[in-house]
């Protein structure tokens, strides 16, 4: 494991698996709110009830992108963390800051890289 006490990688483990279970979670409740797949909202005529799936239907999608984009960057801080490389920057391969870390525990880059042109991707 890069240089993190281990009380913090396990406080982190724990705080990704939680986040892991609600986003799941909540991928399941978008899918089910979805209004082109509720009946009641296909049977229903009103004029305008068209445009209203249709708009509510491409908010779902993109909220269910950005759950499964939450969901793929907390897999990835777990592999991470199985494999011994949580922490370390994608860029500069310095350690990223705990802090950032603690405050958002799917961080790939260290605080200076992030604030670098998307040349780093």
């Amino acid at each position: 494991m890069l240089n993190f006490p281990k009380k913090t990688i396990i406080f982190l483990k724990k705080h990704l698996l939680k986040q892991e279970k609600e986003v799941e979670k909540q991928l399941k409740g978008v899918k089910e709110d979805d209004p082109v797949i509720s009946p009641a909202l296909a049977e229903s005529s009103e004029p305008g009830t068209d445009s209203y799936i249709a708009d509510s239907h491409t908010k779902t999608l993109v909220l269910e992108k950005q759950l499964k984009d939450a969901k793929t960057g907390i897999g990835v801080a777990l592999a991470k963390i199985k494999s011994g490389t949580y922490g370390k920057c994608e860029n500069c391969s310095k350690y990223i800051e705990v802090g950032r870390l603690m405050i958002m525990p799917t961080a790939q880059y260290c605080i200076s890289c992030s604030q670098k042109p998307l040349k780093r991707r």
